[in-house]
């Protein structure tokens, strides 16, 4: 398969996710493609970008820039975009590379950069891109001549052109449904296939009795939780839930502190429950089959103790260090690639589901997935609240617009809001705690002591439950790593201490900091949304508070376990 490079301004995420789709469907593999910078130290992020996106640019076979029209400049091109074009260029001419390099247009003499890219168009090192015309292509997407306007309100999907018109001059016609957006394909009656589809997706079911194989993992309880989400469980999702891809997150804990005495939960939350909840979320507030599908496979590259993994590798405080496999085994799935096809559905339409900001936004926003987490870690494991609380909550939820005019959950009334954020916190604190840090980092360490003494591969954290990767673990016949779980699984509490403590098992480790303040309808229609901590002090101290609160530098357990280093 073909790779690719997308490169031009994060802004514009709307044309970046056109082009992204109109590639996957030829054939590329999507490598890497402009993003907004996510929230923390800026410096650090932007490290991190950088490394990223000039590595895949090292290991790409096409590169192309999205110059679309910016700032009422034809054929715009930034100074990070230009390195970029630069980068690929001088590697193809000083280091023997091979990669295609495509521009959209031709930048108008405004650019400061116009004569350095012409030469480079003379020369034959770059081109700019000529979109084929044959009609055997793969894609279900056209060029557009301009780029597509900017929009507030939830992505819908395009029909796509007669199969009579090989080059249409602007993009596909965008057509609100009160039930879906779903792709139509070509036909020759787009109306009636519209239709057609939409009677397709309203078919329902009621998930607390449906005896489905698909749904077996999930307990009474869960069903009925999952019921309050969504009374109209769709039954064009019980495919895709069947994938056995996804089916393996029914092993899957979500916080993985599951296995000590530390916590004495009194269910367990699975990865397949909280899956299907994002997907009933996005499904009951969008009603658009792509977003309820990347809501549904947001978490299908979670391997075995999820968070603990992001601890191995390195990523204790954002932990999304997976998530980069997500399309990868989407793409790898041959039931999953084939339901989408029959869907007509771009694997990169639902392989990343920070693309739609009802099922993922930034911290300290409210979307699908927060929202999922929040409601069922509360009910099944910490008794947060129960069953009518969760109901309670969740009939006050709606669609508003956040500060940056994008589409947000929130609440209708502020008393609610009120009592949800400030019930939250102290739930929210158990994921930073200082058990949960030791916890997961020992894991995370008794994993990589497994996998350096190659009894477990990476591999097998996707084909073992947590439950038999534990039986292994006890029975591996290293006593270092044996002996240290039993310590773990008999132990009742943690130290804290800014001071290393000697001859203990100790980490220093930092968490993720998770929290929400969500959005409250303004009363009258004229004025905006705004966050509960902008209308409430009491809340907003409490907040400040919470966030305020400075953990123990150092975390561990009382007995002695050193780590087996990863053999280089």
């Amino acid at each position: 398969m073909k790779k690719i490079v997308i490169s031009g301004s994060s802004k514009l995420t709307e044309q970046c996710a056109y082009w992204r789709g109109y590639f996957e469907g030829r054939g590329y593999e999507i490598l890497d493609w402009p993003k907004p910078v996510p929230e923390g130290d800026y410096a650090v992020e932007m490290t991190k970008i950088y490394r990223r996106f000039y590595r895949h640019l090292d290991n790409t076979n096409a590169f192309f820039l999205m110059n679309e029209d910016q700032n009422d400049i034809p054929g715009y091109i930034g100074s990070s975009a230009m390195s970029e074009l630069s980068y690929v260029v001088m590697n193809n001419l000083n280091h023997d590379k091979h990669v295609e390099i495509f521009i959209l247009q031709e930048p108008s003499e405004q650019q400061s950069h116009n004569t350095e890219v012409k030469f480079w168009l003379e020369q034959g090192w770059i081109k700019v891109y000529e979109k084929p015309t044959d009609r055997k292509s793969k894609s279900n997407s056209t060029k557009p001549a301009t780029a597509p306007a900017k929009s507030s309100t939830i992505p819908t999907t395009a029909i796509t052109p007669s199969p009579t018109s090989t080059e249409p001059t602007s993009l596909p016609t965008l057509v609100p449904s009160a039930n879906s957006a779903t792709t139509i394909s070509t036909s020759t009656n787009p109306i009636q296939k519209l239709l057609n589809s939409n009677k397709s997706l309203d078919k329902t079911l009621d998930i607390t009795t449906c005896r489905k194989k698909c749904l077996r993992p999930l307990t009474v309880e869960a069903r009925e939780y999952l019921r309050i989400l969504c009374p109209d469980f769709p039954t064009w999702l019980l495919k895709y839930i069947a994938v056995p891809e996804f089916q393996r997150l029914h092993s899957v804990s979500m916080t993985t502190m599951d296995y000590s005495n530390l916590y004495k939960f009194p269910d367990f939350n699975s990865v397949f429950a909280h899956s299907i909840g994002v997907a009933l979320i996005v499904w009951k507030f969008t009603h658009d089959q792509k977003q309820t599908l990347a809501g549904l496979y947001h978490d299908i590259a979670s391997s075995a103790f999820k968070h603990a993994i992001d601890y191995m590798n390195g990523d204790s405080e954002t932990q999304e260090s997976t998530e980069a496999n997500t399309g990868q085994i989407i793409r790898n799935s041959k039931t999953i690639m084939r339901l989408l096809k029959r869907d007509e559905i771009l694997p990169s339409e639902v392989a990343d589901y920070h693309l739609y900001p009802i099922a993922d936004n930034n911290l300290p926003g409210l979307a699908a997935d927060r929202l999922e987490y929040t409601l069922s870690n509360g009910l099944f494991l910490y008794e947060t609240w129960d069953l009518a609380q969760v109901r309670y909550f969740y009939d006050n939820i709606t669609v508003l617009k956040n500060e940056d005019g994008i589409p947000e959950l929130g609440f209708l009334d502020q008393d609610v809001c009120e009592e949800f954020t400030e019930l939250s916190l102290p739930l929210f604190a158990n994921y930073h705690s200082d058990e949960a840090r030791a916890t997961l980092q020992f894991i995370a360490d008794i994993i990589q002591s497994m996998l350096a003494k190659n009894f477990l591969t990476i591999d097998d954290l996707y084909s073992m439950s947590e439950r038999e990767i534990i039986d292994w673990i006890l029975s591996c016949g290293d006593k270092t790593i044996s002996e240290a779980f039993r310590n773990f699984q008999r132990t009742t509490s943690v130290y804290s201490s800014n001071t290393i403590k000697k001859d203990r098992y100790c980490t220093d480790v930092k968490a993720k900091i998770r929290y929400i303040t969500p959005l409250v309808k303004a009363e009258d229609e004229d004025d905006e949304d705004r966050r509960i901590t902008d209308i409430s002090n009491p809340i907003a101290r409490a907040v400040k508070k919470y966030l305020d609160a400075k953990p123990a530098k150092y975390t561990g357990f009382d007995f002695e376990f050193t780590p087996y280093e990863p053999e280089s």
